[in-house]
């Protein structure tokens, strides 16, 4: 009984001591779900992590903005860019956007503070992904002296290094 007792007592210490196995990992080659779009359709796409060179060609775009480069930015829009507009307008083209700039910088000379930055990609079912920015940035306008802030979130679509669509969603900040 003591033999059995003490075989016991030593089994279990033996199994105790063993390697705890590893929980399975993520494939190096699967993309990281960060989270989800809904399409038209309906459709759920998967959002995955994004191309951080995005991030430079964005706060160059904002440099610009800050410069009052209606060139430059004109150059970095795509040809047929559409800017959803935080007031329900849709600005369609890069030679309207140019124009509507060009009266936002007469009018009160915004400026742009970029706070954050996620890089995101959409899966689309087709194969082909969408390169996105989401932003939080702070704008400033100066009418007749006085300065009025609000903090946007924009999403920026980029294709071949170009802004291609942008939506604007605004949050007003308490004034002072």
């Amino acid at each position: 009984m003591k033999n059995l007792l003490y075989t016991a007592l030593m089994s279990a210490a033996l199994i105790s001591c063993q390697s705890p196995k590893e929980a399975p990992t993520q494939m190096a080659d699967e993309p990281t779900v960060i989270g989800y779009e809904y399409n038209e359709e309906g459709e759920k796409l998967n959002l995955i992590v994004g191309d951080l060179a995005n991030a430079e060609v964005y706060l160059d775009y904002i440099q610009a903005h800050n410069d009052k480069n209606l060139d430059k930015i004109f150059d970095m829009n795509m040809e047929d860019i559409v800017i959803k507009a935080d007031d329900g307008r849709v600005i369609n083209g890069r030679d309207n956007h140019k124009e509507a700039l060009s009266a936002w910088f007469a009018a009160s000379n915004p400026t742009w503070k970029v706070n954050w930055m996620v890089a995101n990609t959409v899966q689309g079912r087709d194969g082909k992904n969408q390169s996105w920015m989401t932003t939080g940035i702070d704008v400033t306008d100066t009418i007749d002296g006085i300065s009025v802030l609000r903090h946007d979130v924009l999403d920026v679509n980029f294709v071949d290094g170009k802004v291609k669509e942008l939506n604007v969603y605004t949050r007003k900040s308490e004034q002072k």
